[in-house]
C-alpha cells in the first residue's frame, strides 16, 4: 500500500511536467513543412499551401495548426489530408503503384529521345562520309567549281565593260 501513493505522485509529476510540451502550439516551421506536401485547392495552378496566397490557403493552414495542435504529427496531418481529399492533394505523388510511371517516364522519354537523336546524326554523318568517297563525286564537284568561276568570270567581265 505505500508504494501507491508514491506512484500516485510520480503519475502527477510527470503530468505537470510533460503537460506543456503535449500542449505547446504548432511550429510555424511544422505548419510550413505540412504545406508544402499539400497542394491548394482553390484553382492556384499547382501551387502548395506554404506558397499559395489565398483565403483557402489561409483556412487550410489554420486547420492544420488545429491538427498538429490536437497532438498529430506531421505525417498523420498529411495522412489526414489524403484520406480526405485524396491524391491529387499531395504536391508530390507518392512513388508507388501506377504513380511510379510520373516519375520514371520522363528519364524513359529523355533516353528514348537522346538515343533517337544520336543515331539519326551518325546515320548522316555515315551518308556525308559515303557521298564525298563515292567514285566520280570529285568530278562532279569539279564540273560545279568550274561552273562557278566562269559564272564569276562573267560577271567581272560585264562589271569591266560597263565601267569602260
Amino acid at each position: 500500500m505505500r508504494s501507491t501513493p508514491c506512484l500516485l505522485s510520480l503519475v502527477v509529476v510527470l503530468t505537470v511536467l510533460l503537460y506543456p510540451l503535449a500542449a505547446r502550439p504548432a511550429s510555424d516551421e511544422d505548419i510550413r513543412r505540412v504545406g508544402e506536401q499539400l497542394v491548394c485547392y482553390c484553382g492556384c495552378p499547382g501551387l502548395a499551401v506554404a506558397e499559395c496566397s489565398c483565403g483557402t490557403a489561409d483556412g487550410i493552414r489554420e486547420r492544420i495548426a488545429g491538427q498538429l495542435d490536437s497532438g498529430l504529427t506531421t505525417e498523420q496531418v498529411v495522412a489526414a489530408w489524403l484520406d480526405e481529399r485524396g491524391e491529387q492533394i499531395l504536391a508530390v505523388p507518392t512513388r508507388e503503384g501506377f504513380n511510379m510511371v510520373g516519375w520514371v517516364m520522363p528519364f524513359v522519354v529523355m533516353i528514348v529521345a537522346l538515343s533517337t537523336l544520336t543515331l539519326a546524326l551518325l546515320r548522316r554523318k555515315s551518308q556525308l562520309a559515303t557521298a564525298t568517297s563515292a567514285p566520280g563525286s570529285g568530278a562532279s564537284t569539279d564540273a560545279t567549281a568550274d561552273a562557278d568561276r566562269q559564272y564569276l568570270d562573267r560577271i567581272k567581265n560585264d562589271m569591266q565593260s560597263r565601267h569602260s
